[in-house]
């Protein structure tokens, strides 16, 4: 008697544990937007397989129930990279008022009216490119008139983009690299790459992903071993568009993966070059600088525009390679340029 009471009960306490350790891989792959996520949800998924199996190995013939190991195993890593892919590719904003700032001194009455024409633009092309964060200084004769940041410089804690938020400038940094000790740009210069991706993706260093997963999803949470992310600094984090079947594209809309760490260090000796908004208008007011852009992974990262016709010095970075800096920088040029 006391068996057949038992049994349905055993099996019933595995089948409500296997449900929940694979809602809680669901969860994983879809919350953590760093590969390591979606390997850890694979494996709680493929926990739950096996509890199911385990559950009804008794009722199935041998072959059946390797059958069923075998597409439950299919079924949870089919699960783990679906529900990833759909994460990375959702949009950061669902509106433009969605997209937060944070904002330096507030500027002076005369150019208030263009502040306030400027900002919706940029939340607008923030959800339009589907980007993590931007960040834009406008600087005159008179001096910077406008800082602020907008969106996240780290998309999984969501830490703000501000005026001081560091990014690297790829290609630009051999324009600023000479004016960097003689202008005293303090938020600009040269760091080794590994300070800008912890843990080197697509490196030989980086760690396999199985102790990547351990790493985010045990010894993290219970302070054993120190997050990543965001970066110290006030550095952001840097993407680029996921790689999809074809390859990687080139459309922040298609989803975002971290930058390799190659990518990075593509100049200055093999460092990663960053900088502030509001150090390159002081960079471009102090020496007459002309216009630069500057890309890394083969796509725009920052843009740097002067309108010497009006004396109009606008920069604008992002964390992502291949967003269309230079098309917002022209945008916010030309406000500032009417209301002066």
């Amino acid at each position: 008697m006391t068996s057949s009471v038992t049994n349905p009960v055993k099996a019933f306490a595995l089948i409500a544990l296997g449900l929940a350790i694979a809602a809680m891989g669901l969860y994983v792959a879809h919350a953590d937007d760093a590969p390591g996520g979606a390997v850890g949800g694979f494996l709680l998924m493929l926990a739950a397989v096996l509890l199911g199996v385990r559950t009804a190995r008794n009722r199935l013939t041998i072959w059946a129930g390797r059958t069923a190991l075998a597409v439950g195993v299919l079924i949870a890593a089919f699960a783990a990279f679906l529900t990833h892919d759909v994460t990375v590719r959702a949009p950061l904003f669902a509106q433009p008022p969605d997209v937060p700032s944070v904002s330096g001194p507030a500027p002076s009455p005369q150019w208030a009216a263009a502040v306030d024409r400027a900002r919706p633009m940029v939340r607008t092309a923030i959800v339009e490119q589907n980007l993590p964060g931007i960040s834009i200084a406008v600087g005159t004769d008179a001096g910077i008139v406008w800082a602020e940041g907008f969106g996240w410089r780290d998309v999984v804690t969501r830490t703000p983009v501000t005026p001081a938020t560091r990014f690297t400038i790829g290609t630009a940094s051999s324009a600023v690299t000479s004016a960097v000790a003689p202008l005293g740009l303090t938020n600009t210069g040269a760091e080794s790459a590994t300070a800008w991706s912890p843990e080197q993706i697509g490196e030989p260093a980086e760690d396999f992903p199985p102790f990547t997963a351990m790493r985010h999803l045990i010894f993290q949470p219970i302070g054993l071993a120190p997050a990543e992310y965001p970066l110290p600094g006030d550095r952001a984090t840097f993407y680029v568009p996921a790689t999809r079947w074809r390859g990687d594209t080139t459309d922040p809309r298609q989803g975002r993966r971290l930058m390799y760490m190659r990518d990075l260090a593509c100049c200055a000796g093999g460092k990663a070059f960053y900088s502030t908004p509001s150090d390159l208008v002081r960079f471009a007011l102090a020496t007459k600088a002309d216009s630069v852009n500057g890309e890394l992974a083969g796509g725009s990262v920052m843009s740097l525009m002067t309108r010497r016709d009006n004396g109009i010095v606008v920069a604008v970075a992002s964390n992502v390679a291949h967003a269309n800096t230079a098309a917002l920088a022209l945008k916010v040029a030309d406000v500032f340029a009417e209301q002066k």
